[in-house]
C-alpha cells in the first residue's frame, strides 16, 4: 500500500478522455483503453502511494478494478515502484533498457572496473569519467568486473596476451579506440559467456586480411608493428570517444547485456558515419577454439546425402533459396569483421544488366609487390537473371573464394610422389601441360599470365600434400597443397613450384551436394570450351526462340539496343552434359569489343541461362563508350583489352555458329527431384569415360557456406593445357574434327577468362 507506482520514466503519458491514455517514448508508443486507466493515469507519477491513488478515484473506481490496472500494467513491464528518488533523465535511460533504475544506481557505484592502455594512448579522462560516476577503477591484476582496453591500434600484438589471459580467467573485457578521424567502440569480449562471440583473435584474423598493404610495408620495413600513422584528430573527437567509452562501461556494470555488444561500431567523426561490424566466434579459432576442426574435416570422408532441391528457378537447383542465402551470410559483408569487403552493384546504365561486384579478404600474407597488386585488385563477380541472384552470386563467389586460401590449419603431410605410391595423384594429371610446355616454360610465362607453366615435379622431393576423398574409389587420396589452396605457394616460395592452384572446379553451394554438382558443372564448362577454343571447331548455335523464355528475349532486344549482336554456341561433348557459349560483338563502333561467357547444366535452359548471366557480368568492362565511339575499358587485364580492341569475328570463324541451330528439345532429360541424384549422374559420367571423381571439402568452419574443390583428372582446364588426351581425342571421336590437331597448330591465343 506505500509503493509508489509509476509509468516507467521514459514515457510522456497523456490523457485524452473518453480515448485513451498514450504512453510516449524515443523507442514506442502505447495506447491504454477503459474509464479505469484513464482516472488513475494522472496519479501513476510515483509521488502517489497506492492508498493514495485509492482515496483519489473513490467512489467513481472501485478498489477492485484499480488493483486490476496496477497488476495488468506490471504484467506489461509499463510500471515501476520508486522508493528513492533518482535523478529523472538517468531513471529514464535505464527503465528504457529494461532496468531497475535503483539497483542500477547500486550496482555501478559498487562497480570495479580495470582500464588499461596499448599503444600510443591514454586513459586519463576515461578513468575519471568513471570516478564520476562512482566506479572503482582498480590497478592491473586486480579484481575487477570488467577490464576496459584503450588502444591506437586493434593490431596491437600486446592485445594478445590481455586476450589470453581473460581468456583463461573467464573475464570480460572491452576494447576501443578513441583517437584517430574514425572511433572503434567495441566489442566486449565474453569468453565462456556467450557461444556466438568470438575473441580477439577472431577480430584479429579478420583485420588481418583487410589490410594487406599495411601488412606488406611492416614486413618489408622489417619495424615495429602494426605501422603507425599519423595522428589525425581532434580533443574534441577524442573526448567524445573517451565518454561514449565510459557510457559503455557503466552499461556493463548496470547489467545490460545484448548481442550487440559483441559487434565493433565505428563511428567517422569526419563524415559522421557509423557503422556496425557483426563479430562471431570463429570456431577454428587457435586461442578460443579448436584449431584443427579443418584438418579433421578433410581426412574424413566426405559424406553426401539426398537433398530435395527447393529452388529451381534463376540459373540452377539449389536446396535453400537465394534469399535466405543473402539473410544468412549478411554479417559476413564487412570491411571490419567479414570475409566480403564490400558489394556493390555495377553501374552499367542499363537496368536489365544485374551484376555486383565483392570485395576480398584474403586473410593472408603477402611477400612481394606482384602478389600484393594481386589481391589488391582482386574481386568476386556475381551475375544472375534477378538483382537478388546477382548479388548472392557475388557474396557466394567471394566466400568461395576465401575458403579456398591457404590459411595453415589445412590437413597436409610431408612426402614424396614416390613415397606415396598409389595413394598419391601426380598433380599433372590435373594441370595437363605438355612436355612442350615443361620445356619452353621460361618463355612462356613472359607472354602472358595465363600462359604459366610450373616446374616438372621432382617424384623423390619431400612436399606438402592434402588429402582428397575419391567419390570413385570411396578412400583418400593425396594431392600437392599447392594445387588446391591459393596462395599456398606466396608462404612456400623457396625452391621449385611443382603445383599452383586455380579455380577450377572450385564452387560454393546452399548444401555440400549443391556445390559439388557446381563443381562438377564447371569442369564441364571449361573441358568443353577447351576442346572447341583449342581445336577451333565450328560449332551450331542454340535456337534461343525454342525455349519460350521471355527473360531471354528481353536479353537480345536489350543487346541489340546496346549497338551489339549476340548468338549462343552449344559446345556439347562426350560427357553429354549441354554447355553454352554466348557470343555477342559490338557492330557500330571501331572495335568490335568480343565477349564470350559460359554455362553448363543437366538442364539445357539453365545452361543457357548461365551462360547469357555471365554475358551481363562481364558486359560492364565495354560498355563505357566515349563520344568519339572508342571504349573506355572498365577493370582492365592487358590481355582482354588486347583481345577487346583488336579481335574480329571475320579473323576467328569458330566464334561464328555453323550449320543448323539446335532446338531445346535436343537435349530433353529428365529433372531430379534431389541433389544427390544429380551427384550420381556426374560420377557415372566421370566413371563411364574411365576417369576418377574426386572432392576436398574446402568449408570453412567459421563461414559455413559449402564450398569444395572438385576434380576428375583427365578433364581439360579452358586456360592453355596441351598434355595429350581428351584436347585431342574427343573431337575425333565425335566426328568434328578428322584427325587430331597438332599441339603447334592449337589456337595459339590462351583462354583469359
Amino acid at each position: 500500500m506505500d509503493a509508489r507506482p509509476s509509468f516507467r520514466r521514459h514515457y510522456r503519458v497523456e490523457v485524452i478522455e473518453g480515448e485513451g491514455v498514450y504512453l510516449i517514448s524515443e523507442r514506442d508508443t502505447h495506447v491504454l483503453t477503459g474509464r479505469s486507466i484513464e482516472a488513475v493515469a494522472g496519479l501513476l507519477d510515483g509521488k502517489h502511494t497506492v492508498r493514495d491513488i485509492l482515496v483519489a478515484v473513490e467512489p467513481d473506481i472501485p478498489p477492485e478494478n484499480v488493483y486490476y490496472v496496477l497488476h495488468t500494467l506490471r504484467r506489461r513491464d509499463l510500471l515501476v515502484d520508486v522508493t528513492e528518488d533518482v535523478e529523472r533523465a538517468s531513471a529514464a535511460y535505464w527503465e528504457m533498457a529494461g532496468l531497475d533504475a535503483r539497483a542500477v544506481t547500486a550496482s555501478v557505484r559498487g562497480g570495479r572496473a580495470e582500464v588499461l592502455t596499448v599503444g600510443d594512448v591514454t586513459a586519463g579522462e576515461l578513468r575519471d569519467l568513471l570516478a564520476a560516476e562512482g566506479v572503482e577503477v582498480t590497478g592491473p591484476g586486480e579484481d575487477a568486473a570488467l577490464t576496459v582496453v584503450l588502444t591506437d591500434d586493434y593490431m596491437r600484438g600486446e592485445l594478445a596476451e590481455i586476450n589470453r589471459r581473460h581468456l583463461a580467467e573467464g573475464r570480460p573485457w572491452l576494447l576501443a579506440r578513441t583517437t584517430g578521424p574514425v572511433l572503434w567502440l567495441g566489442p566486449v569480449f565474453r569468453p565462456g559467456q556467450d557461444d556466438d562471440g568470438g575473441c580477439w583473435r577472431c577480430l584479429s584474423q579478420r583485420l588481418e586480411g583487410h589490410r594487406q598493404s599495411l601488412t606488406y610495408l611492416e614486413d618489408r620495413l622489417r619495424g615495429s608493428r602494426p605501422l603507425a600513422l599519423p595522428a589525425a584528430d581532434l580533443p574534441l573527437t577524442r573526448g567524445a570517444g573517451a565518454r561514449l567509452v565510459a557510457a559503455e562501461a557503466v552499461k556493463w556494470l548496470a547489467g545490460l547485456r545484448g548481442p550487440w555488444q559483441r559487434d565493433v561500431v565505428t563511428i567517422d567523426t569526419l563524415r559522421l558515419d557509423t557503422a556496425r561490424h557483426a563479430l562471431r566466434r570463429r570456431p577454428q579459432c587457435p586461442a578460443c577454439g579448436d584449431a584443427g576442426l579443418m584438418a579433421a574435416a578433410a581426412r574424413s570422408p566426405v559424406v553426401l546425402r539426398p537433398r530435395p532441391k527447393t529452388f529451381t528457378a534463376d540459373g540452377g537447383h539449389r536446396s535453400r533459396h537465394p534469399e535466405d542465402t543473402a539473410e544468412r551470410y549478411a554479417h559476413l559483408v564487412s570491411p571490419v569483421t567479414g570475409v566480403i569487403r564490400d558489394l556493390a552493384r555495377m553501374d552499367t546504365k542499363t537496368p536489365f544488366v544485374k551484376a555486383y561486384m565483392a570485395g576480398h579478404n584474403f586473410s593472408r600474407q603477402v611477400h612481394n609487390l606482384a602478389s600484393l597488386r594481386r589481391g589488391l585488385r582482386t574481386q568476386s563477380a556475381g551475375k544472375g537473371m534477378t538483382d537478388l541472384q546477382a548479388k548472392v552470386s557475388a557474396m557466394c563467389e567471394a566466400m568461395e573464394r576465401y575458403s579456398g586460401v591457404f590459411q595453415g590449419d589445412e590437413a597436409r603431410i610431408r612426402a614424396s610422389l614416390r613415397q606415396l605410391g598409389a595413394d598419391a595423384l601426380h598433380p599433372n594429371a590435373c594441370s595437363l601441360y605438355s612436355e612442350t610446355q615443361y620445356r619452353t616454360r621460361t618463355a612462356l610465362a613472359a607472354t602472358s599470365g595465363y600462359a604459366f607453366v610450373n616446374d616438372p615435379l621432382d617424384e623423390d622431393a619431400a612436399i606438402e600434400w592434402t588429402p582428397v576423398w575419391s567419390l570413385t574409389e570411396r578412400r583418400h587420396k593425396y594431392l600437392p597443397t599447392g594445387y588446391l589452396y591459393y596462395y599456398y605457394n606466396d608462404l612456400h616460395a623457396t625452391g621449385p613450384l611443382y603445383a599452383w592452384a586455380d579455380s577450377n572446379g572450385n564452387a560454393a553451394g546452399s548444401s555440400l551436394e549443391d556445390a559439388v554438382v557446381q563443381g562438377f558443372m564447371e569442369l564441364v564448362e571449361r573441358d568443353a570450351v577447351a576442346v572447341w577454343w583449342y581445336n577451333r571447331v565450328r560449332r551450331p548455335a542454340f535456337d534461343l526462340a525454342t525455349f519460350g523464355d521471355a527473360w531471354m528475349a528481353e536479353f537480345q532486344e536489350v543487346y541489340a539496343g546496346l549497338g551489339r549482336d549476340l548468338h549462343v554456341l552449344d559446345l556439347t561433348n562426350d560427357l553429354g552434359v549441354p554447355v553454352a557459349a554466348a557470343i555477342s560483338r559490338r557492330v557500330d563502333g571501331p572495335s568490335e569489343d568480343i565477349l564470350m561467357a559460359f554455362g553448363a547444366h543437366f538442364d539445357v535452359r539453365i545452361a543457357v541461362q548461365r551462360a547469357l548471366a555471365e554475358l551481363n557480368q562481364f558486359i560492364p568492362a565495354v560498355i563505357d563508350v566515349g563520344p568519339d565511339g572508342v571504349t573506355r575499358y572498365r577493370f582492365p587485364e592487358q590481355d582482354q583489352v588486347d583481345w577487346w580492341a583488336n579481335a574480329r569475328m571475320a579473323d576467328h570463324p569458330y566464334l561464328s555458329p555453323s550449320g543448323a541451330s539446335v532446338p531445346a528439345s535436343a537435349y530433353a532429360r529428365p529433372a531430379t527431384g534431389d541433389l544427390l541424384d544429380d551427384v550420381e549422374a556426374a560420377r557415372a559420367l566421370v566413371e563411364e569415360r574411365g576417369m576418377e571423381m574426386l572432392v576436398l571439402d574446402q568449408t570453412r568452419p567459421d563461414i559455413g557456406l559449402p564450398v569444395v574443390k572438385v576434380i576428375v583428372p583427365g578433364m581439360r582446364h579452358f586456360w592453355r593445357r596441351l598434355a595429350p588426351g581428351r584436347l585431342y581425342d574427343v573431337p575425333v571421336r565425335l566426328g568434328w574434327l578428322a584427325e587430331p590437331t597438332p599441339e603447334e597448330q592449337m589456337n595459339p591465343i590462351t583462354m583469359f577468362l
